[in-house]
């Protein structure tokens, strides 16, 4: 009886497959002579497709982009170039073989490989797309094989990882059954409608690959990566009786990076260990609400998230949501607010639910705050005391069946003026070192002053968390005019006026080294190349001039801040691409030089850069900060590999750079990475090392030694330069130490 219902519901494609016509196409790479409506390429039939048409694909592998096409591909008007741009209002793609693996459409070009961008096989403009039984691949970074036919197969283009996408759709709906999505990084696997479901299909990605609004229904993933979602919005993505296979010996996974919400019901996470930590998202807002139901890892009942308890919710075993459509989703008016004691003021949330339930509030540890009309689709939250002490949160949270939203509200203290000195700022020095004295009427708060340290009117020393009450003086300040500004504040006041000290001139003694953790090192944009200071900008070097990027000098380079990823803990990281330092020593003729740099990259695989279009960081040393001349490290991601970066040794030439070494590549760039570059008679050389153990997997060196000969020079400045992306693909600067001999 199945089979004949089975056999009835293909009779009409089984039809049309021998009898085509203009709205129902034929993409056969076997057809040996002409024939109405019968193509043998997917471009030829594309050319006769009119409003509402569906193709029946035979059994082949058909190249949207010809693999053995040197030429390298670049987008327009600012786009990703793509293999295919298909503009059909209603298509339907259905593929003929016994398998999904029978019907290939494949691609093999990929960012730096083949193509200047992130290349795309397919932009779809339809209304409606419907894709049926067949495979979309991008094999830039994966083997293609052919069961049916092994003189197809084809070896990937590189083994170095880079963004190679399927395909993007634009228009309302997107359905996917029966298909296999293959590439790496980036997969793309038709990301953009308004409604996309996927139904028995098959993935293959690293991250920030899948649609982040869609329905999954009895799907796999086989995971490469850690992140596999870049990041959902809105209602956010629904994954019903999936499998999910982690591909690498990760043990921390999320499955989006930037966050926002999923539901999974009857799910399981197979993995090598069953210590694995899994997250919903590295960094979750405390806002953040996600389901799970019957969630499995390796078999063992398993809680998501469990880092952060609140952003989980566990829906009920009692409730069958096998057949549930979309995922639970309350709309609210804002996730976060702020309310402070003393003012006279409420804040009005407003929420909707699809489910149909009534919406009920609540206002969880919420003593100083109540709710008005905690039944509706509005609540109204005001306060019901006179003061608190320090700040805290309290979730107020809409609920509809079992769906929540949460609006998390900020409860300040009232505020009160700044604090008044009781005793005047003045500086005093001893051993090296200034100290700002001062007395505030704290009246038992906390001292948040702001302090700036200023040479000759520059600043030198800012305090970026607690106030910074002592400089130690160097070389540079000798002779020179030494003041601190002082903004007085409390955990409960904003800043006062500011109050500048008596000017001290220094006798510091002479030095031969600099030293700087950067926890209070000035981040404004300085360009002047002075003795004795830094330079803070950006530049943009000539060798990125085929790659096109800017910045913006209104804003900062750099700045001091709480690392992520791969970063620990607090440092100095990169603001925008070409963010720039140099230090510039008093004018005199310098020897040797050794200097000592500590960072994280955020990147926790190798790679260091966010791509290998000209992204590096040079560390230089014996360098002229006038004439950009002098020696150095360079640190870049090349097209070689996905998970290490190259070292090499180069020269600086009034900013042309020239290497000196062949570059060699290694896994060291990754977390508590040690760079020694030391410049000793006429000879340069480098020294990289990292806390971090080697990657198991790999067979790359994970330490480099450099060596070259070279021509002295009588520089002492400094140099680093960086011409990475930023955000999830910076370098945290730790600790610098500078010798000069």
């Amino acid at each position: 009886m199945h089979r004949l219902l089975l056999l009835w519901a293909l009779l009409p494609t089984w039809a049309f497959a021998q009898n085509p016509d203009s709205l129902h196409l034929i993409v056969d790479g076997e057809a040996t002579s002409p024939a109405p409506y019968v193509y043998r390429t997917f471009q030829e039939a594309a050319t006769h497709f009119v409003n509402g048409v569906t193709v029946y694909i035979r059994p082949g592998v058909y190249w949207i982009d010809d693999p053995d096409d040197i030429t390298v591909k670049v987008g327009k008007d600012g786009r990703e170039p793509f293999g295919m741009v298909v503009r059909c209002k209603r298509l339907h793609l259905i593929g003929l073989g016994d398998d999904p693996q029978d019907v290939v459409l494949a691609s093999q070009r990929g960012q730096t490989q083949g193509a200047v961008g992130n290349f795309t096989m397919f932009d779809f403009w339809c209304q409606q797309l419907k894709v049926e039984n067949l495979t979309m691949g991008n094999y830039c970074n994966v083997d293609l094989i052919y069961p049916k036919n092994s003189r197809l197969n084809r070896p990937k283009r590189s083994a170095t990882i880079t963004q190679a996408h399927v395909g993007y759709v634009h228009g309302d709906s997107l359905i996917a059954k029966r298909v296999r999505f293959i590439s790496r990084l980036n997969l793309n696997p038709l990301n953009g409608a308004n409604n996309s479901y996927y139904e028995d299909c098959h993935f293959e990605c690293t991250d920030d690959a899948l649609n982040g609004t869609a329905t999954y229904r009895r799907c796999d993933f086989d995971f490469y990566g850690s992140k596999p979602w870049w990041s959902t919005r809105g209602k956010g993505t629904l994954l019903i009786d999936c499998d999910f296979y982690a591909k690498n010996d990760n043990r921390e996974t999320y499955f989006c990076k930037q966050g926002g919400p999923l539901t999974l019901i009857n799910c399981r996470y197979h993995a090598p260990s069953d210590s694995t930590y899994i997250g919903w998202t590295a960094y979750p807002q405390s806002w953040l609400r996600c389901y799970q139901q019957a969630f499995t890892l390796n078999g063992k009942p398993y809680v998501i998230g469990q880092r952060q308890p609140d952003n989980t919710v566990i829906l009920p075993d009692s409730i069958d949501f096998s057949d549930l459509q979309t995922p639970p989703y309350i709309w609210i008016s804002r996730h976060d607010a702020e309310m402070q004691v003393g003012k006279r003021d409420s804040i009005k949330l407003y929420a909707r639910a699809d489910s149909g339930h009534p919406v009920y509030w609540t206002a969880k540890h919420g003593r100083e705050i109540c709710l008005s009309n905690v039944k509706g689709d509005s609540v109204t939250v005001a306060f019901s005391c006179d003061d608190i002490a320090e700040p805290y949160e309290v979730p107020v949270t809409a609920i509809s069946g079992t769906a929540r939203a949460v609006c998390m509200v900020k409860v300040k203290p009232a505020q009160l003026p700044p604090p008044n000195f009781m005793e005047r700022p003045h500086i005093s020095m001893k051993n090296g070192v200034a100290t700002l004295h001062y007395t505030l009427d704290l009246n038992g708060l906390r001292d948040e002053s702001r302090i700036t340290w200023q040479r000759n009117g520059i600043p030198v020393s800012v305090s970026h968390e607690a106030p910074h009450r002592t400089y130690t003086l160097t070389e540079a300040d000798r002779n020179q005019q030494l003041t601190a500004t002082i903004e007085p504040k409390t955990s409960r006041s904003t800043y006062g006026t500011a109050v500048i000290t008596a000017a001290k001139t220094i006798k510091a003694p002479k030095t031969t080294t600099l030293s700087t953790d950067f926890h209070d090192f000035p981040c404004q944009w300085q360009p002047s190349v002075r003795e004795g200071y830094w330079t803070v900008d950006g530049y943009k070097p000539a060798d990125t001039a085929e790659f096109d990027w800017s910045f913006d000098p209104a804003k900062p380079m750099w700045e001091y801040k709480e690392g992520f990823n791969g970063a620990v803990g607090m440092g100095l990281l990169q603001a925008q691409r070409g963010a720039r330092l140099m230090y510039t020593p008093f004018k005199r003729k310098y020897g040797d030089m050794h200097l000592v740099l500590k960072v994280d990259p955020t990147k926790t695989a190798g790679q260091g850069f966010g791509s290998a279009t000209g992204q590096y960081m040079d560390v230089c040393l014996k360098f002229d900060t006038r004439t950009l001349t002098g020696y150095g490290l360079r640190i870049i991601r090349t097209v070689k590999h996905g998970k290490a970066v190259d070292f090499l040794l180069v020269k600086y030439d009034h900013g042309h750079v020239t290497p000196l070494t062949d570059p060699v590549t290694s896994t060291c760039y990754r977390t508590g990475c040690s760079i020694f570059v030391d410049f000793i008679g006429n000879q340069l050389s480098a020294h990289v090392e990292t806390e971090t153990p080697q990657p198991a997997d790999s067979s790359l060196p994970h330490m480099v030694d450099l060596h070259a000969d070279v021509a002295p020079n009588t520089y002492g400045g400094i140099h680093i330069q960086h011409t990475g992306s930023c955000g999830e693909s910076t370098t945290m600067l730790h600790d610098l130490q500078v010798e000069w001999k």
